[in-house]
């Protein structure tokens, strides 16, 4: 089932500040991203829904506004036109566009295509002992983070 903007509460994307995420996918890329994404337990954090010729991204819990998308068919596939981010967002104290963008690309990459790219850390995190904690509560996905190697199996002890 894809999502439409009927399938979740969420709150009109009003006004957005540029950034600059480009991307261009395949035909079958830009149909699962089509699909959009319908929150389906509390872990999950995003709504994401297509209105031709835009993408949202929603914050799913709020139904805040953080993306929005157009997407057009281009030469070499479909291309993002115009991204946008929320200018509520944009306009708060240490916002980083620079950082949107990589955030953005990993969660289509994700959380729409399927793909397994490395959670991008912001540069103001000021803890970055647990990156996987960051992850899930910003993205919702899973993580693989590296725990010290134990010198011998737990089940050995001499």
């Amino acid at each position: 089932m894809s999502a439409a903007s009927s399938s979740w509460k969420h709150i009109p994307f009003r006004e957005g500040k540029p950034i600059p995420y480009r991307a261009t996918w395949s035909d079958v890329e830009f149909t699962s991203i089509r699909a959009g994404l319908i929150p389906a337990q509390m872990e999950d954090k995003w709504f994401i829904y297509y209105v031709e010729p835009h993408l949202f991204l929603h914050r799913s819990w709020s139904g805040q506004p953080v993306y929005r998308l157009a997407i057009v068919q281009g030469d070499k596939g479909f291309e993002v036109a115009e991204s946008l981010w929320s200018l509520e967002l944009a306009s708060a104290r240490g916002a980083d566009s620079d950082y949107q963008v990589k955030l953005l690309d990993f969660l289509i990459s994700n959380l729409l295509l399927g793909q397994s790219k490395q959670f991008p850390m912001p540069a103001v995190s000021q803890d970055h002992s647990h990156p996987g904690a960051l992850q899930h509560v910003i993205s919702g996905t899973g993580y693989d983070e590296k725990l010290p190697k134990l010198r011998k199996p737990w089940w050995r002890f001499w």
